[in-house]
């Protein structure tokens, strides 16, 4: 197996974690928010395997913020104290951190060591996009957790366009 296999087999576990999760979760919006993240992964899964048979396209930046941030201005705008009333997926948040903080350490390490620069390349960026994805997951911890204070947050916070 090579690191291009592990890096698949990492990424198809993601996204059998946040699809069965997002089974589980009876919340429209906390669904839609998994399906959002397994589709990321699903992405990172077909850049890699482009890269296996030798094919190395473009991977464009992710949408996942963008959509992520509409979800909970709407849910904010709509008057909810948080964007799922759903308990479990607190439980689901956490040990997805879990995941994309593992993912991403594991993509920092191949890339620093990758014989190809393309590879490497590839792994630098995938690491970044990792890193996006726990910050977005621990983000949405935080505001199920505080969704008061977690409006007033720089980066989701509903605050007039510079």
């Amino acid at each position: 197996m090579t690191i291009i296999d592990d890096a698949i087999e990492l990424e198809n576990r993601a996204r059998i974690y946040y699809t069965e999760s997002a089974e589980k979760v009876a919340d429209p919006s906390g669904k839609r928010i998994l399906d959002l993240l397994a589709t990321e992964e699903t992405r990172h899964a077909d850049a890699l395997k482009n890269m296996k048979t030798g094919k190395y396209g473009e991977l464009a930046s992710s949408s996942l913020l963008s959509e992520v941030k509409g979800l909970v201005e709407g849910a904010v705008k709509d008057g909810k104290d948080a964007i799922s009333s759903d308990a479990s997926l607190r439980e689901i948040l956490q040990q997805a951190m879990e995941i994309e903080q593992a993912t991403q350490k594991f993509y920092e390490e191949k890339g620093k060591t990758a014989a190809d620069p393309k590879e490497g390349e590839l792994f630098s960026f995938l690491a970044k996009q990792e890193l996006g994805h726990y910050l977005i997951v621990s983000s949405l911890a935080e505001y199920f957790d505080r969704p008061r204070e977690w409006v007033e947050s720089a980066e989701f916070g509903l605050r007039p366009e510079y």
